[in-house]
């Protein structure tokens, strides 16, 4: 017999974008946030104080609770695939921050898992769904400009340090803006032009260490380990391209 009643959310990571997800999730009918977890359990629970959660403190206290349908995974990008996977195991659906996964062959071995578990897995972004890119889409579709045979796509930054109060974890694996932001706009290609045949790419880093400029740990150095600008040519399977 299907559930009724709204579907319970764990949350695990209680990082600076929780705080958007807890908003968000709260102020819908259908979903019900009951606990949310972290490594730093004390943490954890302040989040969970100040939103209204009942439950806040360590991961297995969230994964334990069979009230929890659903794991939101907002954990550092490094331990995306193994929370989701520790998800899966608890008999939980996972929604996944971006990325996936630091490599293909975790993130396929996160879907096989839940698969062979029956469970869901679902990754942001969603912003594609918007109405902006879904109006652009149907534009597309329709042919009302033709058969668009190139995009080009352009993103810069200085990066976020100078306002992120704890962006280290940007400038590790699974950081810079290959992961970071280029999941919104490949995402939103891939739904324009469809899969992904070929890609070929260089990258970067402008400056070896970088500086904290804001909250409790400005003035600390980074020391930056992967590319900070990546370019890239990417050949669709229709045979449309992009460059960026």
């Amino acid at each position: 017999m299907a559930k009724s009643g709204p579907v319970g959310v764990g949350i695990i990571g209680a990082g600076v974008i929780s705080d958007t997800y807890l908003d968000n999730l709260n102020s819908f009918p259908d979903t019900s946030v009951i606990a949310v977890g972290d490594l730093f359990e004390e943490l954890a629970e302040q989040k969970a104080a100040g939103h209204g959660v009942a439950s806040g403190g360590g991961v297995e206290m969230v994964l334990g609770k069979p009230e929890v349908e659903i794991v939101v995974n907002l954990t550092i990008p490094a331990a995306h695939a193994a929370v989701a996977e520790q998800a899966i195991a608890a008999g939980k659906h996972v929604w996944n921050e971006k990325p996936l996964s630091l490599d293909r062959a975790s993130g396929k071995a996160l879907l096989d898992a839940a698969d062979a578990a029956g469970l869901r897995v679902g990754c942001a972004p969603d912003t594609f769904l918007g109405a902006g890119l879904q109006a652009t889409r149907r534009i597309l579709q329709r042919g009302d400009i033709g058969t668009p045979m190139t995009a080009l796509i352009l993103f810069q930054s200085p990066g976020p340090e100078s306002w992120h109060p704890n962006p280290t974890f940007f400038y590790r694996d699974g950081g810079g803006p290959l992961f970071d932001m280029g999941p919104y706009y490949l995402t939103t290609m891939v739904q324009m032009f469809g899969p992904v045949d070929t890609v070929a790419a260089i990258g970067s880093r402008a400056r070896e260490k970088r500086v904290i400029g804001s909250g409790p740990l400005a003035g600390q150095e980074i020391q930056v380990a992967v590319p900070t600008h990546v370019g890239a040519i990417v050949r669709f399977e229709s045979g449309q391209s992009l460059q960026c």
